[in-house]
């Protein structure tokens, strides 16, 4: 039997999330490998990005092989790659010794219902899909199915709060934790397995007390961004007239999960259900996180645009993202809403926002 060494993993997560990290670092942990370093293992791990599919794809292929374990946690291939996938080699081989899919995501459930093996000639890698839609995070659930006897860390409990729209997150406290986890540097998987292992040593209270001061820098910075909010009706759902949709130019990882609520409140504020907070990511695309209070679903959304924009993306009910290919095809697309409802370009939007936002008192 090969040593934990010289199994041979390919590790697909979520990338620059901390739910797809913990993933990761569960099915590393689960292997025997989380302390080793890249030199040491034959384990790949290959961070999924939605804005940057193709590029992700790319590194599984080059990772396959018959002996090939390929996980997928928090994350999900798109049926078209899965089926690339299952698909054997000129030879007959299999691609891999086995696929197993871990997500949580309910555009994942959507598109993965029901799948069927395509009809090939040769011999498949084992597959197991287990996506459950309704776990708030997929790291939690990855470690329970891996390592079910083990106890789980406090810090897992806390990322099954902070995951998607952060709904779990109640107290204060809750905040606090959340906001001293997200400090942690999680680039690559080493960084990402090294601050897990600290974070699972402590616990939740003390967690609590060291991210009180970063809630409170989060709020000023949150209140800023909000002040620059604009409206923008977009047509969000298949056969439903435009829907006015809160906008505002930003990175929501970089403020705090309480960003999800101060998002739906200023929308509310202006007459929203919906808001946006976009940003143009390092290679060009341009990501929009969607935020609700699960009326409209979020992920319903993502979907409806994807095929009505040609965007890709997912999410939850409260949560989700889309990613424009560039910003001018982001551009376009809001330009195009707002004429057909006579509204003014998009840069005068920003400059002249519809109405200051004024956050409620901070709870924290």
């Amino acid at each position: 039997m090969a040593s934990p060494a010289e199994q041979r993993l390919v590790i697909v997560y979520h990338a620059d999330c901390i739910d797809g990290a913990a993933c990761a670092w569960g099915v590393a942990k689960a292997h025997g490998i989380d302390k080793m370093k890249d030199k040491d293992s034959n384990a790949t791990y290959i961070p999924y990005a939605h804005h940057d599919v193709e590029k992700a794809e790319e590194k599984i292929r080059a990772a396959l092989g018959e002996n090939a374990k390929v996980y997928f946690v928090d994350v999900a291939p798109t049926p078209k790659f899965l089926n690339e996938l299952m698909t054997p080699d000129a030879s007959g081989k299999p691609k891999a010794e086995s696929i197993r899919v871990m997500d949580h995501h309910e555009s994942a459930a959507k598109d993965l219902k029901g799948y069927t093996l395509p009809v090939v000639t040769g011999n498949q890698p084992k597959l197991e899909i287990q996506i459950e839609e309704r776990r708030q995070s997929a790291a939690l659930m990855v470690w329970q199915k891996m390592m079910p006897h083990e106890p789980i860390p406090a810090v897992l409990g806390m990322i099954n709060k902070m995951d998607g729209d952060a709904r779990g997150l109640l107290t204060p406290h809750d905040f606090a934790a959340a906001a001293m986890i997200d400090t942690r540097d999680i680039s690559t998987p080493w960084k990402a397995f090294s601050a897990l292992r600290g974070l699972a040593s402590i616990t939740f209270n003390e967690m609590a007390k060291r991210g009180r001061s970063m809630v409170r820098d989060q709020d000023r910075r949150i209140k800023r961004v909000l002040e620059n909010s604009y409206i923008v009706p977009l047509p969000l759902l298949d056969g439903q007239p435009p829907q006015k949709v809160l906008m505002v130019n930003a990175d929501v990882k970089q403020f705090g999960r309480h960003i999800s609520a101060r998002l739906i409140e200023a929308a509310k504020e202006q007459g929203a259900d919906v808001s946006f907070a976009w940003f143009l990511q390092k290679n060009g695309t341009v990501t929009a996180s969607i935020r609700t209070d699960g009326t409209p679903d979020a992920s319903e959304i993502a979907a409806n645009l994807r095929k009505t924009m040609g965007v890709t993306g997912g999410g939850h009910d409260g949560a989700g993202a889309i990613h424009f290919p560039s910003l001018f095809d982001f551009a376009r697309h809001i330009q195009a809403a707002q004429a057909a409802t006579g509204m003014e370009a998009a840069n005068d939007a920003v400059n002249s926002p519809a109405k200051k936002y004024n956050p409620p008192p901070s709870i924290h």
